[in-house]
């Protein structure tokens, strides 16, 4: 008798985009087998192979595909190599599929399994997990001031292959600019952005009650120290200083040794160790059993600690607009400048006015809604005459280079939190 003595797909997790699944097939030269491939929705994959073409007849390879007619890859030979190499070309899915395998070894020819590999006549390998590509979305969000902005440009998603699929860094690189508007007030910089401006933000709900540094939640799952947490009875700007798997024991516990324990879970016969755990906040707060509260990270650790996705942004850059507008009246050796706008401009040290006939680089002390600013040193300037204004606006843009290492195992939205860059008002 001849054996099948091995079946290996090259892995067993692919991209949800990924197209084909090599596999290998070792045996003794002669040896005969059958395949069938089936996905989750017990549809069968169609084995392009098994179409004969024909030019003349017009007949060419279809594409991989699943549905209901049964298929077979049927009586393939294992040539004097004792190896055979096939693909599996797997369409592009929405969601995640599973696909499973069964290989006959075809006793008719003589072939059976290795006894390592199967004790009959049939076989069943790993299934194979395909998974939806994962996406990175950037955004714009004011904790503050959310209300006084125009809309936000649109946000920018990236996708790629997930790490649950591949580790492998992709290095995409791409720009990002996001204009950003007021429909009243006016907002100056505040500081340059930096990463450490970007955030992620995940919810997670409380286990008890008590007060204290110590919170007790039903789950830790994505937290790092250093995020900040808010909610219903949370100190403001309270962070995470240490994360601690369990909870703590107070029958085993002491004033100078505090002992935590992790719980058990079972699920279909499985026993696992529970997700839920600790967190030491840096300030005290109150809390209640069941609260939802949120928890923000900012910066590159916390992204990569919360999915492992792996990303650099680089040159980020705010620039405001100037402000551009004309008198309204003649100037004669005034502080008061009438202006036909005053939109965007703030009274402010760092808000500075220039234009033709203006002596000085004076700034703004005060500010008449649409009538007049007053300078801080007198002007003589004509009716009509252009005025511009630096240091506050109601429009400006940010830019930055982003490059994606690695996507991450989930969907992340990075946000670039604006009150951290640019004061409303």
């Amino acid at each position: 008798m001849k054996e099948i003595k091995t079946f290996a797909f090259d892995n067993s997790v692919v991209s949800g985009s990924q197209n084909f699944v090599n596999y290998t097939v070792t045996g003794d030269p002669g040896s005969v087998f059958s395949v069938v491939i089936t996905n989750e929705d017990s549809n069968y994959y169609n084995f392009p192979e098994n179409t004969t073409v024909s030019i003349e007849e017009n007949i060419s390879t279809p594409v991989g595909a699943f549905s209901s007619t049964p298929s077979k890859l049927s009586f393939q030979e294992i040539d004097k190599t004792g190896v055979y190499y096939g693909s599996i070309d797997l369409p592009s899915v929405t969601d995640n599929d599973l696909y499973s395998t069964i290989v006959y070894a075809e006793s008719s020819f003589d072939t059976v399994f290795d006894k390592k590999l199967s004790s009959g006549l049939v076989y069943l390998p790993e299934q194979i997990n395909q998974l939806v590509d994962t996406s990175l979305t950037f955004s714009l969000s004011s904790t503050g001031s959310d209300g006084t902005y125009n809309s936000y440009p649109s946000d920018v998603v990236a996708s790629g292959v997930s790490t649950s699929v591949s580790k492998i860094f992709r290095n995409r690189s791409f720009s990002i600019s996001w204009p950003v508007t007021l429909s009243s007030s006016q907002f100056v910089i505040a500081k340059q952005p930096t990463f450490g401006d970007f955030y992620i933000s995940t919810t997670k709900d409380t286990l008890s009650a008590g007060s204290g540094t110590s919170l007790e939640l039903k789950s830790i799952i994505g937290l790092s120290v250093g995020m900040v947490a808010s909610g219903t009875g949370i100190a403001s700007g309270a962070t995470i200083v240490d994360i601690i798997p369990g909870y703590k024991d107070n029958n085993k516990s002491t004033s100078s040794d505090h002992v935590y324990v992790i719980p058990s879970s079972v699920s279909e016969n499985i026993v696992t160790d529970s997700s839920g755990g600790t967190v030491i906040l840096s300030d005290s707060s109150t809390f209640v059993a069941d609260r939802t509260i949120t928890f923000k990270g900012y910066g590159q650790d916390a992204i990569r600690s919360f999915t492992g996705a792996f990303v650099e942004i680089k040159n980020p850059k705010l620039v405001i607009d100037a402000v551009t507008t004309t008198t309204d009246a003649a100037v004669s050796n005034s502080t008061t400048i009438p202006l036909t706008s005053t939109n965007g401009i703030k009274a402010a040290d760092t808000v500075i006015m220039s234009g033709i006939g203006i002596v000085g680089t004076p700034h703004v002390d005060a500010v008449s809604a649409g009538v007049n600013i007053t300078a801080s040193s007198a002007q003589t300037i004509e009716n009509g005459q252009t005025v511009t204004f630096t240091g506050s606006s109601r429009s400006a843009t940010i830019t930055a280079d982003v490059v994606i290492k690695t996507y991450g195992d989930q969907n992340l939205t990075i946000t670039l939190e604006l009150d951290n860059i640019l004061t409303v008002g």
